[in-house]
């Protein structure tokens, strides 16, 4: 059995993922690692580039990694960014497991890796205390003006005002309205609980009962906007949350509210977003994702005074890196073993006989990762 470990040499911290990948690989198996380069196709588009092109367009018009053709004898291969077709998956001689060091899956056709028996596994959670710590972070940046503050004493200054210094709040005794209650959503009701807070949220696919646990309430869209002081959103992009948030919602808002996005551009009608804060209909907002990177020189969004802007970098700290290749070995191995099945995003090739006789025949070639 051999293994392949793709790294993508655009990120910043590329260097990492190949530490971190060869590691987990290794307590995975002691059969063959191998460590492959991802690179864009052309060589002027850099990593957030790369990024979006995937998001919108997926992995089919993608041509194919060289690595794979260098590789055509691996049976597992993990993944960050680097893109699997359909003819991709034609390129391996017995591909049976696809592991995605990430959330996300718009590199992978998983439609295609179920109709060819691949078993496709991510690492849903890796950084969701990373995203969480950063939402709260933003949320606190923003109400107290703790960015602008910082680059008014950089230029020289020392005190300002700011467009809500009639109305800076305190988190405790606020109403913080979250969207999307899975991993990040629960951690965020966790951490908040500390600040004092009332939570309540939107998710379809989480019961009343189940918010209460996390002494959350559970609401519609129009309560959410309407009680919120602050909201964030956290839940995966779908065709079904496109433009969710748009100036109707805005407006619903409260004048003292915030709005915070560490999750996807796609949920938020970017244009009625900087309309609400160009009119100050709302106190303030954050946001660590955009339609298009880097941003233009003239988005209207870089002459607000009421927001802070972050570059996609919510989900990116160390221990982020060191869990999104640790839970594709890990995540495999419980499968492999039968452990667990989390994590797996395809279930129906469990019950294929092609997966069924591929695991039988490497369950001794695979070691349990704790």
């Amino acid at each position: 059995m051999k293994v392949l470990c793709m790294y993508d040499a655009l990120y910043k911290n590329y260097k990492e993922q190949i530490e971190y990948s060869e590691d987990f690989a290794k307590k995975f198996t002691d059969e063959p690692v191998v460590i492959g380069e991802y690179t864009d196709p052309d060589p002027e588009v850099d990593f957030i580039k790369n990024i979006y092109r995937l998001e919108q367009f997926g992995p089919e018009p993608e041509p194919i990694v060289p690595a794979y053709l260098d590789n055509k004898d691996t049976e597992v291969l993990a993944v960050s960014f680097s893109p699997i077709s359909s003819k991709m998956m034609d390129s391996f001689d017995n591909l049976r497991v696809i592991g995605i060091s990430r959330t996300g899956t718009e590199n992978v056709n998983i439609k295609a890796a179920t109709e060819r028996g691949i078993l496709v596994v991510n690492a849903a959670g890796r950084n969701a205390n990373a995203v969480s710590d950063y939402a709260i972070g933003l949320m606190l940046a923003e109400s107290r003006n703790i960015a602008r503050q910082h680059a008014l004493m950089k230029n020289g200054g020392l005190t300002a005002i700011y467009s809500n210094n009639a109305i800076m709040p305190d988190l405790c005794g606020k109403t913080i309205g979250l969207f999307g209650f899975g991993y990040i959503g629960k951690l965020m009701a966790e951490k908040l609980s500390g600040f004092h807070v009332n939570v309540i949220a939107v998710d379809p696919f989480v019961s009343e009962e189940n918010m209460k646990k996390w002494n959350v309430t559970k609401v519609d869209l129009e309560t959410l906007c309407r009680e919120s002081d602050f909201i964030s959103i956290h839940a995966r992009q779908t065709k079904e949350n496109y433009h969710t948030f748009g100036e109707e919602q805005f407006r619903m808002m409260k004048p003292t509210a915030y709005f915070i996005n560490t999750a996807r551009a796609s949920m938020v009608d970017y244009d009625a977003l900087v309309k609400v804060l160009q009119e100050h209909r709302i106190a303030g907002a954050a946001t660590d994702v955009y339609p298009k990177m880097p941003l233009d020189a003239d988005d209207p969004i870089r002459k607000l005074d009421n927001i802070t802007l972050s570059a996609h970098l919510a989900g990116s700290t160390r221990d982020a890196v060191i869990n999104s290749w640790k839970f594709v070995f890990q995540r495999t191995a419980n499968v492999i073993h039968d452990v667990s099945e989390f994590g797996v995003l395809n279930p129906e090739v469990l019950e294929m006989e092609v997966f069924k006789d591929w695991k039988k025949s490497v369950q001794d070639k695979i070691k349990l990762i704790p």
